[in-house]
């Protein structure tokens, strides 16, 4: 997934105006282009990730309570608390995934954090991610990573550990990374990479330490040290514009199935009406003297039967006139008929079960049926 990787200025001097350093990032993570831009002009890509000035950002390091969930949380702003020269009811603080007990929280103004993401969501810019700048260099075995900046810098020391640096003075190393390597003793580092111009054989004597003078990177595959964005600032798992086009789709697949299937009633109830009028124009052709049409169908079999029974003759599909037809077909063998029984338009007709112990005399009635138009089937002693 393309993503966009934008480096906040100072919060408190965020603005519309303000330009922001921004990076495009491939599906490989590798950079694409470098810019510069107001927020407004940014580039809209699927995702967004931030980095935090490091100004903003207080890294403290903190043994976690036996603690988790919501219960953590709220005890996270104790344990920063005596780092902290301004009260903690306006910090933010999240933790990194903990190592043996041990973790680096971050702090940050929790007012200033909100502002920003709020400016951002406003232009359509949902930030997926957010890691502070000093832990956004990437870090190698044994050595130290500086990034200077026109008017600020940051020092990565190790994974989670960071710290903000002033510009550099008269081409002198900041006064950060000297204090830093004046603690770490035994720890200092093999080697300082250092992006931005600097004196490189200047400050190597000067720190005695070397000092590599290092391009950007290409790539940012190295995941977030620590991620800002938790609790309250946690990315939305749903953002419903997201699922703005499938919705309109889904609406109007709604619609037009619901024109469709009263489009359909419309033509199958207007196919019902003209056969009803074709029914009853035929009903009143045959019999003119119908004063009401309310069953065709049912007037029309009416109508048919009293006509037949006033010339005496019979339906074939009723009783009598199946049951004529059958004494016509079997009259030589009327002796072996036991019963007859009419139902469901259909006539049973049971057989002495001794006159019909020869296969050949069952054939035999079966032709004779089907020689007079009857269909039929055996079932026992039975032919229905």
């Amino acid at each position: 997934m393309k993503a966009l990787r934008v480096a906040l200025c100072p919060l408190a001097e965020l603005g519309a105006e303000s330009v922001l350093e921004f990076e495009l990032l491939d599906d490989k993570r590798r950079v694409l282009e470098r810019g510069r831009a107001v927020p407004a002009a940014l580039p809209h890509l699927p995702r967004t990730e931030l980095v935090v000035a490091a100004a903003d950002v207080l890294l403290v390091e903190a043994t976690l309570p036996p603690l988790s969930g919501a219960r953590l949380r709220a005890a996270l702003p104790a344990l920063a608390e005596p780092h902290l020269v301004s009260s903690i009811e306006s910090a933010y603080v999240v933790a990194a995934t903990p190592a043996a007990g041990r973790t680096t929280l971050a702090v940050i103004d929790r007012a200033l954090f909100a502002r920003a993401l709020e400016l951002l969501r406003r232009l359509k810019l949902e930030p997926a991610s957010a890691v502070p700048e000093q832990l956004a260099l990437p870090l190698s075995a044994g050595r130290w990573r500086m990034h200077l900046g026109p008017a600020s810098g940051c020092l990565r020391l190790s994974a989670l550990r960071g710290i903000g640096c002033s510009p550099s003075q008269e081409d002198a190393p900041p006064v950060e990374l000297r204090l830093a390597l004046e603690q770490a003793r035994d720890a200092r580092p093999q080697a300082i990479e250092v992006e931005g111009p600097c004196p490189a054989d200047a400050w190597s004597e000067t720190l005695g330490v070397p000092v590599v003078a290092v391009e950007p990177p290409q790539s940012r595959s190295e995941p977030p040290a620590l991620e800002l964005l938790q609790y309250e600032f946690a990315p939305r798992l749903a953002d419903w514009r997201a699922w703005r086009p499938a919705a309109v789709l889904a609406a109007l697949c709604a619609l037009t199935w619901v024109v469709g299937l009263n489009v359909d009633a419309w033509l199958m109830r207007r196919e019902a009406f003209a056969l009803r009028a074709h029914m009853e124009a035929t009903l009143r052709q045959a019999f003119p003297a119908t004063p009401v049409v309310l069953d065709p169908v049912a007037q029309m079999r009416r109508g048919v039967a009293d006509l037949r029974a006033a010339a005496g003759s019979s339906d074939l599909r009723e009783f009598l006139g199946l049951a004529a037809t059958l004494s016509r077909a079997l009259a030589a063998d009327g002796n072996a008929v036991r019963a007859l029984e009419f139902r469901d338009g259909a006539l049973r007709v049971d057989f002495e079960p001794r006159a019909l112990e020869a296969k050949k005399l069952r054939e035999a009635l079966m032709e004779k049926a089907s020689a007079a138009g009857l269909a039929g089937r055996w079932s026992d002693a039975s032919l229905s």
